[in-house]
């Protein structure tokens, strides 16, 4: 069990929990003593994810849920409730990515990245932020992204949508403080995961088929590498420790760089 004393006994909701970084967050969560509900289109994901937890599978479930349906998702956090005794973390990792400019994006391509990135996070919030007062308080954890902060060219509606999804993290941050509620948007840059290759493949395919542009994405980080979906979650963790308990209303990069 990781060290992460906090944890022990929390009740813990993921949206996007099959995607890379939402089963690494699984994971991390399960480890650390919290009992996790994973929700996401499908519930395939949860056997491998307990397998390679151990003893500490046994508190991870999975919950089938489309982020963009209000009675999905109210029901993912009346699941989480039962199945934890109560509420104390939500993370809401759902999310999707299109590679376009803004003039090329189909408008059903732009509408429904907006749909599941910003209104699918709002409504996890709007349903998760009861069941937290329930529980006396507690953290919502938004995956923001780098790109809801600093602009990238034909990323459109990935930027917007996150850059909203920034906005609401500190919005809701000021509405919710007073019920001892934390809402923190971690931004990480570019993680190893199947979303990002998607993204490059889709910069590769309006390149007109040069390689995967690895060294160029890099560039202008530090660091030469991409950060792994364990680093996220690890980060996730700490966000909602007793050392973090000054950060609400407030985005944080993870990142090497700070555009």
């Amino acid at each position: 069990m990781s060290d992460r004393p906090w944890l022990r006994g929390a009740g813990v909701l993921v949206t996007g929990a099959g995607g890379g970084i939402g089963r690494a967050t699984c994971a991390a969560f399960a480890r650390s003593g919290a009992t996790v509900v994973g929700a996401d289109l499908c519930d395939e994901w949860v056997g491998a994810v307990r397998d390679s937890l151990g003893e500490a599978g046994s508190s991870l479930s999975a919950v089938v849920a489309d982020v963009t349906d209000s009675a999905a998702l109210a029901a993912a956090v009346a699941e989480a409730e039962l199945r934890c005794g109560r509420l104390d973390v939500a993370v809401a990792g759902a999310g999707i990515q299109a590679v376009g400019s803004v003039e090329d994006t189909p408008e059903e391509v732009w509408r429904r990245v907006l749909d599941v990135n910003l209104t699918g996070t709002w409504l996890l919030c709007k349903h998760a932020v009861p069941a937290l007062r329930r529980a006396g308080g507690g953290t919502i954890l938004c995956l923001v992204s780098t790109v809801g902060l600093h602009p990238r060219a034909d990323l459109g509606a990935y930027c917007v949508s996150k850059a909203g999804l920034a906005m609401l993290v500190r919005v809701l941050g000021r509405e919710v403080a007073a019920d001892g509620i934390r809402v923190v948007g971690a931004c990480p840059t570019g993680t190893d995961t199947p979303l990002l290759w998607g993204m490059v493949d889709g910069f590769n395919d309006r390149a007109g088929g040069a390689p995967r542009p690895d060294a160029g994405l890099l560039a202008g980080k530090p660091v030469q590498r991409w950060l792994t979906a364990e680093e996220v979650a690890a980060a996730l963790t700490w966000l909602t420790s007793p050392d973090a308990l000054m950060v609400t209303g407030s985005n944080i990069p993870l990142d090497f760089a700070s555009a």
